[in-house]
């Protein structure tokens, strides 16, 4: 805890020395404190640190996504007393995980048409999940049920802590220097994922950085991921063997009880 402290304290010094340099500076510097974050068997989620320095006035806003997947939302209905799937809804990728972060209440920040260019809040970012257009061979015939299913994916997805229901607030140590913390979830997906850091002046973009996360399976979890994605017939078949294995295996044991 102790040596996680100094690192910080010394990654804080770094950019609070680069704060202090000339007009020339760039307005925004920023950094994570880790690039990488390895998924195994005991992995119960993490946070990392986003730090920087803010060498003009203005709002910073974090946003963090995650790798973007296409969403397919279904509903079961019982018909001759048994719950089938019935009715779904299918949306565009959107990603699998969002997370955001301000310097004061993100509705209290001047907006403009570069949030929306930029996929900054989060209606730009799960526009996805609005009204078809036409021209799509699903296009939807009921607006209120795809209403309906959208509400449902995001409650699943903030339910899962994969989208966070508002945006962290950003602390300052001082006029320059800020931080915050970004926390992944144990079912955080794997992929990479883009942190983008952004100052606005009045709702006008005046500095950006962007950096990514890669997020990885390893050990044992990474080798039955691996073989599923990879041979799927085989992986089945293995599947369907061990399952029979230790059925056999647990009614052996308990016909001898």
């Amino acid at each position: 805890m102790i040596g996680r402290t100094l690192i910080y304290s010394c990654l804080m010094l770094a950019f609070s020395l680069l704060a202090s340099l000339p007009a020339s500076a760039k307005p925004l510097i920023a950094d994570i404190s880790s690039h990488e974050i390895t998924i195994h068997t005991a992995f119960k989620g993490t946070e990392l640190m986003l730090f920087g320095a803010r060498n003009d006035p203005g709002d910073i806003v974090v946003v963090v996504r995650g790798p973007e997947r296409e969403a397919t939302v279904r509903r079961k209905e019982k018909v001759w007393g048994i719950w089938v799937n019935r009715t779904q809804e299918i949306y565009d990728p959107i990603p699998a995980f969002y997370a955001m972060a301000s310097s004061r209440p993100y509705e209290e920040i001047r907006k403009s048409i570069y949030f929306d260019a930029l996929g900054v809040g989060y209606d730009a970012a799960l526009e996805p999940l609005g009204p078809k257009e036409s021209g799509y061979e699903d296009t939807l015939s009921d607006p209120e049920q795809r209403r309906r299913f959208s509400l449902a994916l995001l409650r699943f997805m903030r339910g899962e802590f994969l989208y966070n229901q508002e945006p962290s607030p950003i602390e300052f140590i001082g006029e320059t220097l800020f931080k915050t913390t970004i926390p992944f979830p144990d079912k955080t997906p794997r992929g990479i994922y883009t942190v983008e850091i952004y100052l606005f002046t009045q709702g006008e973009l005046v500095s950006t950085h962007t950096t990514s996360i890669n997020v990885y399976k390893s050990g044992f979890d990474a080798f039955v991921y691996a073989g599923a994605m990879e041979y799927p017939a085989i992986y089945g078949v293995v599947a369907v063997l061990l399952a029979l294995l230790f059925g056999w295996a647990a009614s052996t044991l308990f016909h001898k009880i």
